[in-house]
């Protein structure tokens, strides 16, 4: 476990704002992060890179593709999503002001403008749009951000206590505006890592978006806090015409595509 009390001292704040964007070497990358850990960030791009969570033998992604990123972080799974696929279209999402920020500085850095034309929301994607809601962050921590409430995930509570934690509020939309806004008649790959608040995304892509939606990569976190099971989201996702598998491991990771 992050000692916050350590982390707290060991950064400048002012407010909620880092004074200085650390830049850190992960693999072959120099990034801009929130962690003040290498293990942190590391972690992170260990799994995307080295794991390559976001890939699957069966996703079937065509030369100048669609991409949209749910849940983008500081960036690392766009950026690998860039050096992977090539899209022509990466739109990413991250609900934290303060992640966001990181987020707009390594995909201008990373990201090849003459391949890929990316673009960055700071929106909360959900089930409904035009909604502002409370996502609650660590201040010095990119990973451990959620829309979810303390009566669900214990965390929040106990570091608001302790004054470890931010409340942004953020304007919400939906995968489905998010498509007719930017035109987008497929969308070949969908990723999805929003700290337990999945359902909310999948319920915000309307049925005729689904059809639309060729492959979907899912992080289902704290699915048993939610009285849920990655058998019932792969159930509803095999419902809009996709084949399913799904890997429980810490995080259970679901892969859906269209054959």
């Amino acid at each position: 476990m992050v000692s916050w009390e350590r982390v707290r001292k060991s950064r400048h704040v002012s407010g909620d704002k880092v004074a200085a964007k650390q830049r850190l070497k992960v693999g072959d990358l120099e990034v801009a992060a929130i962690d003040p850990f290498v293990r942190d960030t590391q972690y992170i791009y260990d799994e995307i890179f080295v794991g390559r969570v976001y890939q699957h033998a069966k996703f079937k992604i065509p030369e100048q593709s669609t991409i949209i990123d749910v849940g983008a972080n500081i960036g690392l799974s766009a950026i690998w999503f860039a050096q992977r696929y090539r899209p022509r279209t990466l739109l990413a999402y991250e609900a934290s002001p303060t992640t966001y920020e990181y987020l707009l500085d390594n995909v201008a850095q990373h990201v090849d403008t003459k391949v890929t034309t990316a673009k960055c929301f700071n929106l909360a994607v959900s089930d409904d749009a035009k909604q502002v809601l409370e996502l609650h962050q660590p201040p010095w921590t990119s990973g451990r951000s959620t829309i979810l409430k303390g009566a669900t995930l214990s965390w929040v509570d106990e570091l608001r206590d302790q004054g470890d934690l931010i409340t942004h509020k953020v304007p919400s939309t939906t995968v489905s505006q998010e498509m007719a806004k930017h035109g987008l008649a497929t969308v070949d790959l969908l990723k999805i890592d929003v700290e337990g608040y999945f359902m909310q995304v999948l319920q915000g892509i309307a049925s005729v978006d689904f059809a639309r939606i060729r492959n979907i990569a899912l992080e289902a976190e704290y699915v048993q806090e939610l009285g849920q099971s990655g058998e019932q989201i792969c159930a509803l996702l095999r419902g809009h015409g996709y084949t399913v598998e799904a890997h429980d491991a810490a995080q259970i990771l679901i892969y859906a595509w269209r054959d």
